[in-house]
């Protein structure tokens, strides 16, 4: 299993980066985990929008679905019979769409055609080719839900954006790598009250009792420090830390 990382940006993408997108692949399938700002581009350097198996959306805040916008423009208009791409999205995902759709555009149905939406139940597995992505709810603002995924041979966990908590455990039990959201590290604005996101340190915890092999940070404030997080990472985590950046490659 492959790890391809589209983005790596909370809310706002820094200097050459984009916000959330993580690609993630076995063999012939590919798998998108959220499409937030400006991750389509780095997208179609790993692989052709009609070999993409399927979009999975963790939780519904911009920077982590937001290129679904720009994915139904270039999918109604710029390829001739295009496939629709399958989007799976948390529970409630196809009404918050709709409201999008109906603020952008008087075109209905908006989205028929490019994207086929769908919503997945927390703990039911998504069937997506060599891939198998099970949601795992976790706790943020809204609704939000971690992805634990596997191809018989590897699994990957991903925190998706969250607090502390003991779904946690659950989710990256047993993962090879935790791909971790770190808002809070490497010296990112301390005015974020109520903290909804992990530290470094939050994250390397979830790593350590998990056992897992490596740790890839991601989901970086912009003017956050990269090797200051890792480091943070680095005194309660003894296995291999690693930080996300668009572009960066990883053997799950």
């Amino acid at each position: 299993m492959k790890l391809a990382i589209l983005g790596s940006c909370a809310s706002q993408p820094g200097p050459g980066e984009a916000c959330s997108g993580y690609l993630v692949s076995s063999g012939d399938t590919h798998v998108m985990l959220d499409c937030g700002s400006g991750t389509l581009g780095p997208l179609q350097r790993h692989v052709s929008l009609e070999d993409l198996r399927a979009i999975v959306v963790s939780h519904l805040h911009p920077d982590h679905y937001i290129d679904l916008v720009a994915l139904r423009y270039g999918r109604t208009y710029g390829v001739a019979g295009a496939r629709s791409i399958d989007v799976y999205l948390p529970p409630g995902g196809i009404a918050h769409l709709e409201r999008v759709a109906a603020a952008l555009s008087s075109t209905t149905p908006f989205w028929d055609g490019a994207l086929t939406l769908h919503e997945y139940e927390p703990g039911v597995p998504l069937a997506l080719g060599a891939l198998t992505v099970r949601p795992h709810e976790v706790r943020h603002g809204i609704r939000s839900f971690g992805m634990r995924v596997d191809d018989r041979e590897r699994v990957l966990a991903y925190t998706s954006d969250t607090v502390p908590c003991e779904e946690l455990a659950t989710l990256a039990e047993g993962a090879h790598t935790l791909l971790a959201e770190a808002t809070l590290a490497g010296g990112a604005p301390s005015h974020h009250d109520p903290a909804t996101h992990l530290s470094a340190h939050d994250a390397a915890k979830v790593a350590a009792r998990a056992g897992v092999e490596r740790l890839v940070l991601t989901h970086f404030w912009y003017t956050a420090n990269r090797a200051l997080a890792v480091a943070e990472a680095s005194d309660s985590f003894s296995g291999n830390v690693q930080a996300a950046g668009t572009g960066r490659c990883f053997d799950v």
